[in-house]
């Protein structure tokens, strides 16, 4: 495997509750490097906290942290994309390109409330596909809405892949939210998996036991999927079968 790749994350400086500066922004990088991580897709939000609405200023932020990595030997590189608190006005927005999809692809990658209805995620899904994006559900293990039987297969269904959070796979034994994360992947219903890296402190890329975790328990083909195949296929812009 060439590498592993990141589809979720907040390293870019300054434009949420991720990175505080473009120092911060760097040591991220490193760290994740160090882990084996090769490509990053830097998904700052857009929701109504943060109202990242200015593309061009993210992708300028990625070409920074790119001509940084290169500077410091970093062997790991930045694409533009963000992870988008869905509604319809989002959805104007994308149409409008005043938000990004993921590197400049059909996927976007679309979050919601945890508390939100299945029937309201079913119902986005299916708006962005008939919009013709490629829906990636952010961080699926969050809500418990989808965690019900079929649920989530009925929303792979309807055109939608699954990311989750590394950090949730190596949980607690008696941790309900791990055993669902562990159930899924090993019936291999998740097409992603990200960091979700905020910082250096509270929310790092630390993957170290998630990786285990999955060598011990995968198949190699499809954790070679999960950890970079399909990320590769959102760089490509194309659509995973």
């Amino acid at each position: 495997m060439t590498g592993i790749a990141d589809v979720h994350s907040h390293i870019l400086p300054g434009l949420d509750d991720g990175a505080p500066t473009g120092k911060v922004s760097v040591e991220m990088l490193r760290a994740a490097s160090a882990q084996g991580i090769r490509r990053v897709i830097a998904t700052p939000h857009y929701s109504f906290q943060f109202r990242n609405a200015d593309p061009r200023r993210i992708r300028g932020l990625c070409r920074g942290l790119n001509r940084k990595a290169v500077k410091e030997e970093i062997p790991c590189r930045v694409y533009p994309g963000q992870e988008i608190m869905y509604s319809e006005k989002a959805l104007e927005l994308l149409g409008k390109g005043e938000i990004l999809t993921m590197a400049g692809s059909r996927y976007i990658l679309v979050e919601f409330d945890p508390s939100a209805p299945y029937s309201f995620i079913y119902m986005a899904i299916r708006k962005c596909a008939t919009e013709g994006y490629l829906p990636i559900v952010a961080h699926v293990e969050r809500y418990r809405s989808v965690h019900g039987p079929g649920k989530a297969q009925e929303l792979i269904s309807q055109g939608a892949y699954l990311q989750m959070n590394y950090q949730r796979i190596a949980g607690k034994w008696n941790d309900d939210t791990a055993r669902w994360c562990r159930s899924m992947l090993k019936k291999e219903q998740i097409h992603f998996l990200g960091t979700d890296m905020h910082n250096m402190t509270s929310r790092t890329p630390e993957i170290a036991r998630p990786l285990k975790w999955i060598e011990r328990h995968l198949e190699a083909e499809y954790a070679e999927k999960i950890l970079w195949k399909n990320a590769m296929k959102i760089l490509a812009d194309e659509k995973i079968l």
